[in-house]
């Protein structure tokens, strides 16, 4: 059973003690992974984790978390870090939950990238939390990159259908496991199989019953196997339609 991953982040310090033992693992399992830069440092360790294994794909952007001080000099150096192999422009977004950067910088950061994903002809993965919903929106409309996924789908983003229908796909994690979670599971129902995405966000947002722990790609089949049991479909199935659909977005061949 082949696996996608379509979101995590392996250069983070939690994967220092094992990076690479993490690693052949997922590979010996069938397990491919988009490792989505969150600022320019983490954005090369993406491009150098691709470089190197053959299961791994980057993306690589700036997380509205660190989009404070966003300058053109961020952009261009970004834009040479795509021009190294990267399959997607992100982790990028609005996140009106921490507030970690100011949002007029969040705003001009998010619409910079999709701008340079239009350029590039590259997908976006797109933050989404807090009271932002409308203006991410908004913003997307205006740019239209035309396709990207919104990472980390919940029930607090609404109905899919406003993403659905400016051409992104849906990714889906962990929290679809948790036991209080019914209202996502109930939207999983909402998103057409061939716009479904899946992801860990490890080493974030461990699925039942890790919780607490450190997630890794090679529990995305927990995510997997609940998405099956939600539509009454064989985990087989579900792991090759997200297969194929991240393979898809990401212009890697199936």
């Amino acid at each position: 059973m082949r696996l996608f991953d379509s979101h995590a982040h392996l250069d983070f310090p939690q994967f220092d003690p094992d990076r690479e033992h993490v690693i052949q693992e997922l590979s010996e399992k069938g397990v491919f992974v988009a490792n989505v830069g969150v600022d320019l440092k983490s954005s090369w360790a993406s491009v150098e984790l691709a470089r190197k294994h053959g299961n791994i794909f980057a993306a690589c952007g700036i997380h509205p978390h660190d989009a404070k001080g966003f300058s053109e000099d961020t952009l261009k150096r970004l834009a040479a870090l795509l021009d190294r192999g990267a399959v997607a422009v992100g982790e990028c977004g609005l996140d009106y939950f921490r507030d970690l950067s100011p949002r007029e910088d969040q705003r001009r950061a998010f619409r910079a990238q999709l701008e340079l994903a239009v350029e590039k002809g590259l997908p976006v993965i797109v933050h989404l939390r807090g009271e932002a919903r409308d203006e991410l929106l908004e913003i997307l409309r205006e740019v239209n990159p035309g396709k990207g996924v919104i990472h980390a789908f919940s029930a607090a983003h609404g109905h899919p259908r406003d993403f659905l229908d400016l051409g992104f796909y849906i990714g889906i994690g962990g929290p679809v496991t948790y036991k209080k979670n019914a209202a996502l599971r109930a939207l999983l129902r909402e998103i057409p199989l061939e716009r479904l995405l899946v992801e860990t966000d490890s080493p974030y947002l461990p699925p039942e019953p890790f919780r607490g722990k450190r997630n890794d790609p090679g529990k995305v089949r927990l995510v997997v196997e609940k998405i099956a049991e939600v539509l009454c479909m064989p985990p087989a199935e579900v792991a090759e339609i997200t297969f194929r659909n991240a393979c898809e977005l990401f212009e890697i061949p199936a």
